[in-house]
C-alpha cells in the first residue's frame, strides 16, 4: 500500500530577483531619507528603519510597489485569497555589526523584503519554524535535514532579491559582518480597508 500524503499549513515563501527596479536611486534616496527621519526601532539593532515611506514620496520607491503589487496578486491568486493592498513599507540601512532580532509582522498577512545593496557577508534573513516540531522531533532522529524536518532556513542577502513571506512567520537577520551598509526595503500587506 502506498500512502498518499497532503501539505497542510505549509510557510510558503516566495523568492524572485528584480531586475526593473533602480537599486542606484533607491540607494540615494535611502541615505537622503536617513538624514531627514530619525526613524524608528522596531527590530533593529544598531541600525536605522525610517518611518513608513508614503506613496508619491519616491518615483523609484513608486516603482517598487507596483512590481509588488503584481507580484502579489499572483500570490493570492495562488493562495486563493482575495485581493491585499499595501499596509506600508520602509528602508533599513544596517551597518558593519547591526541586526535584527526575531520578530513577525503582526497584523499583515503578507511581509517580505527587498534588498537594494546586500550582499550574503553582510547578513542572511533567517526564518524560524513555529509549531513547536523541535519539541516532538529532535536532532537525534533527523537523518537528513530537509522541508518537513528543518527547524529553520536561511535565505541570502543579495541585491536584487525580493523574499515574500506570511507575515506571521517569524525571521532574524544576521549580523553585518561586511564593511559597508546592507539597504533592504521592507513592507507588509493585508486585507484592504473598510471604507
Amino acid at each position: 500500500m502506498a500512502m498518499h500524503n497532503e501539505l497542510w499549513f505549509p510557510s510558503v515563501i516566495w523568492s524572485a530577483i528584480i531586475n526593473n527596479v533602480d537599486n542606484i536611486a533607491l540607494k540615494k534616496y535611502a541615505y537622503e531619507r536617513q538624514k531627514e527621519d530619525e526613524g524608528r526601532k522596531i527590530s533593529n539593532a544598531g541600525g536605522w528603519q525610517s518611518n513608513d515611506i508614503p506613496a508619491g514620496a519616491c518615483p523609484e520607491v513608486d516603482n517598487l510597489v507596483k512590481t509588488l503589487n503584481n507580484e502579489l496578486v499572483e500570490i493570492c491568486n495562488q493562495t486563493a485569497l482575495n485581493p491585499v493592498q499595501i499596509y506600508n513599507i520602509w528602508i533599513n540601512i544596517n551597518p558593519p555589526g547591526s541586526f535584527n532580532l526575531a520578530h513577525h509582522h503582526m497584523g499583515a498577512m503578507f511581509s517580505g523584503v527587498y534588498y537594494v545593496d546586500a550582499d550574503p557577508q553582510q547578513g542572511n534573513i533567517i526564518f524560524e519554524r513555529g509549531d513547536n516540531a523541535e519539541y516532538h522531533v529532535r536532532p537525534h532522529n533527523i537523518q537528513k535535514v530537509n522541508y518537513y524536518n528543518s527547524q529553520s532556513c536561511t535565505y541570502a542577502a543579495k541585491t536584487g532579491a525580493l523574499y515574500i513571506f506570511p507575515s506571521w512567520l517569524k525571521h532574524h537577520v544576521q549580523a553585518n559582518r561586511a564593511n559597508k551598509d546592507r539597504i533592504s526595503i521592507s513592507f507588509n500587506y493585508g486585507e484592504p480597508f473598510q471604507v
